[in-house]
This record gives C-alpha cells, sequence and structure tokens, in this order.
C-alpha cells in the first residue's frame, strides 16, 4: 500500500534545510530561509528581520566609527561585524537542529 502522506507532512531532509540556509546566507544574508523549507514561516520572518536590523546597526556603529576617527575605528569595531556572522550561523544550526526534529537553540515563535 502506498503512502497516504501529503508532502506538506513529510519530514524535510536536515541537510536540504541546512544548504537552504547557508545559501540563503552567503547570497542574500538571510539564513532564516530553512525555517520557510520548514514550514515555521513565523520563526523564518522573525529571524530574517532580527538579523537584518542588527546588521543595520552593527555596521552603521562601525561606519560612524570608521567617519569619527578617520579610518581607525573600523579595525576596533570590526569584531563587531564577526557577530552578525556568528548569529547567521547560529540560525544555520538551528534551522539544522529543527529539521532533525531535536531542540532547537533559539526561541519558537
Amino acid at each position: 500500500m502506498k503512502s497516504t502522506k501529503s508532502p506538506a507532512t513529510a519530514p524535510k531532509d536536515p541537510g536540504i534545510a541546512a544548504l537552504i540556509s547557508v545559501v540563503g546566507m552567503l547570497l542574500l544574508g538571510a539564513p532564516s530561509l530553512g525555517y520557510f523549507y520548514l514550514g515555521n514561516v513565523r520563526k523564518g520572518v522573525v529571524y530574517l528581520l532580527a538579523l537584518w536590523a542588527a546588521a543595520v546597526v552593527i555596521f552603521g556603529l562601525m561606519a560612524v566609527g570608521t567617519l569619527v576617527t578617520f579610518g581607525i575605528g573600523l579595525l576596533c569595531m570590526l569584531p563587531l561585524g564577526l557577530l552578525v556572522l556568528a548569529f547567521g550561523i547560529l540560525i544555520v544550526w538551528d534551522v539544522y537542529l529543527v529539521a532533525q526534529g531535536q531542540k532547537p537553540k533559539l526561541p519558537e515563535f
């Protein structure tokens, strides 16, 4: 007898979910695209907006610091830019865990 599961209820592949997140992060700055693949649109939108807001604030601070200190501030604030990358990697990892059915590291919405 054939399986009667619809594609919407079928389990999603964690590797594909993580790949979509990595490609989304590299091309669009949107690692939360994996949540859309998993069907968790609300969590995807929240983390997409959170990452973009953090990027605007941090890179804005870096730009202001660079202008005020004539370029020296950029060197001092460069580690702040890594926070955006770390947040993106955390989102990719969370997408992978959710797809595997494990407890997520980031809060649910």
